[in-house]
């Protein structure tokens, strides 16, 4: 793996099982109790390359609670928090700038945010198949990812493989 590589991670239920582990409405106490899924803090720590996390906040400082009791927050080149998908997407454009597509990576759980920006900016594209949008079906060839996993721990594998560097 070379360090001039890139992967934009997601937060919910990409980095952790936000869909089983926080009760809507019961955000603000449910995220003291939060835990990354097995895997994440070995993998962030050991990937050689550079490291973005772009998520969408819907609860003003949440997003921001759930970096720091994660422990994850220390391991990125560049967190994002966006209002909007659409500023979701802008920031995705922008760490990209300083990379070539075709050493970037996304990690995402959703066909139609994550994996459809990664593919329309023409990177290569990991969905996370867990939680509430586990069950959505691509709606054209923008949604469909290049690669399937339903365990963060099987990115270990992945990148591991000289296939990726």
């Amino acid at each position: 793996m070379r360090v001039d590589q890139l992967i934009l991670f997601d937060l919910d239920d990409t980095l952790f099982d936000s869909s089983s582990q926080m009760r809507a409405g019961h955000e603000q106490e449910d995220v003291q109790r939060i835990v990354p899924f097995p895997g994440v803090l070995s993998f962030l720590a050991s990937f050689p390359g550079k490291k973005a996390l772009v998520t969408k906040e819907t609860v003003l400082g949440l997003q921001q609670q759930k970096i720091t009791v994660l422990g994850v927050g220390r391991f990125f080149d560049d967190v994002f928090i966006c209002q909007t998908i659409e500023e979701k997407k802008s920031r995705f454009r922008q760490v990209l700038a300083k990379y070539h597509p075709e050493k970037c990576w996304v990690v995402g759980d959703r066909l139609d945010a994550e994996i459809r920006f990664g593919n329309e900016l023409g990177l290569k594209t990991i969905w996370l198949c867990h939680g509430k949008h586990r069950e959505q079906k691509p709606q054209n060839g923008l949604e469909v990812p290049d690669a399937q996993i339903s365990r963060f721990t099987e990115l270990h594998t992945m990148f591991s493989s000289e296939g990726r560097s």
